[in-house]
């Protein structure tokens, strides 16, 4: 590591030297201009160039050598990696092909198909990613799993309402949406080499790690719920919606005292458990260890 001392110019300048060894292996010189990104820990970061955005387009080439499941696999991940525009070629008609693509696509959050031909289809992301907000988006996640809880509770007492199944599969269909539409942000963040993101959880670039962890266990909580939902059997609902709420405010509170009580008092619940007494109480089993996950992940975000 370099020190460099700060220096004062004119009235209310002040300045630092760049070393010219770093100068003359990047090629600059005396009026270049130099992008440089304030980090949320404090410290500046000087890049040589521009910092190397994504992608714009993403060109995907589909023939039956991949099975339909695989190319809509394709297509979450372009989006996730946070191109903009997406460019889906079959290699000959493929009709189911087609229909699955076309149903994902319009499942993405802020994607538009552009163009729809035979063995192409063109799609574009309307997303103002100057717009996203991570803390918004994790509220937005825990509202949608408390509701499914609070669906879960209702159908357990009363098993036989297809109508309360539906809405909770619903919400988990939006529950995944809106998990697509977080990785693809912080891949974004992640491509810049310098996180602008100013919600208030994000203070370090490990901290884009952490929310990217938390992130896919929520996902497989609601995963569970459904299951639950669809072998429905008596598990402590509430307990689940107290913990999941209080470990999810731990994300900006990163209050180590409260999550090492939190994680205890889960640990306790999940000793208690007969995980083999029904389908139900194995995945109440397992939403427990995904909280204990989230709360593990929240700690090293806490230290980073």
């Amino acid at each position: 590591m370099e020190f460099r001392k700060i220096q004062f110019t004119g009235r209310s300048s002040y300045i630092i030297s760049l070393p010219k060894k770093w100068v003359r292996e990047h090629g600059l010189g005396q009026g270049d201009v130099v992008p440089l990104s304030i980090n949320p820990d404090g410290s500046i970061t000087i890049f040589p160039k521009e910092p190397r955005e994504v992608s714009e387009r993403k060109v995907l080439t589909i023939s039956r050598e991949y099975s339909p499941d695989m190319a809509v696999r394709l297509v979450i991940s372009a989006y996730i990696q946070g191109y903009d525009v997406l460019e889906i070629n079959l290699s000959e008609e493929m009709p189911l092909y087609k229909v699955k693509i076309r149903k994902v696509l319009q499942s993405l959050p802020g994607v538009e198909i552009i163009l729809d031909e035979p063995q192409r289809i063109v799609a574009k992301s309307l997303l103002d990613e100057e717009e996203i907000n991570l803390a918004e988006l994790l509220s937005r996640i825990r509202s949608l799993v408390i509701s499914m809880l609070g669906d879960l509770e209702l159908l357990i007492a009363s098993p036989d309402d297809g109508e309360i199944l539906r809405d909770i599969n619903d919400l988990e269909n939006e529950l995944d949406r809106f998990y697509f539409l977080i990785i693809r942000a912080v891949n974004r963040l992640l491509s810049k080499r310098g996180v602008t993101e100013e919600s208030g959880i994000i203070r370090r670039t490990f901290d884009l790690l952490g929310i990217l962890f938390i992130v896919r266990n929520i996902e497989r909580i609601g995963d569970h719920i459904t299951r639950i939902a669809e072998n429905p059997s008596e598990i402590n609902v509430p307990y689940l919606k107290e913990k999941f709420g209080q470990m999810m405010a731990q994300i900006e509170e990163r209050d180590l005292g409260r999550i090492d009580r939190l994680m205890l008092e889960l640990k306790d619940e999940i000793r208690s458990i007969d995980y083999r007494q029904s389908i139900a109480m194995e995945s109440y089993r397992r939403i427990l260890e995904y909280l204990e996950n989230i709360g593990e992940t929240i700690i090293n975000m806490a230290l980073s």
